[in-house]
């Protein structure tokens, strides 16, 4: 004859979370480590590794794209 087991796990119910005020991110400059200054079409970003941060960049410095 087969054992049978009964499985019971703890469900927690609570409040659902709606939303997180100001955790969101409205626009790429507002990214903790993203610095946008004088924005142009066709900029792109480059990551410093002096700053920790990306920046944007209107040319490539030294290197290909």
């Amino acid at each position: 004859m087969a054992t049978q087991q009964t499985l019971v796990r703890k469900i927690t119910v609570g409040t659902p979370i709606r939303r997180v005020t100001g955790a969101a991110a409205q626009t790429i400059s507002d990214l903790t480590d993203v610095s946008v200054t004088g924005l142009a079409d066709g900029d792109f970003l480059e990551y410093d590794v002096a700053t920790n941060k990306w920046n944007n960049k209107s040319e490539i410095d030294g290197g290909t794209f």
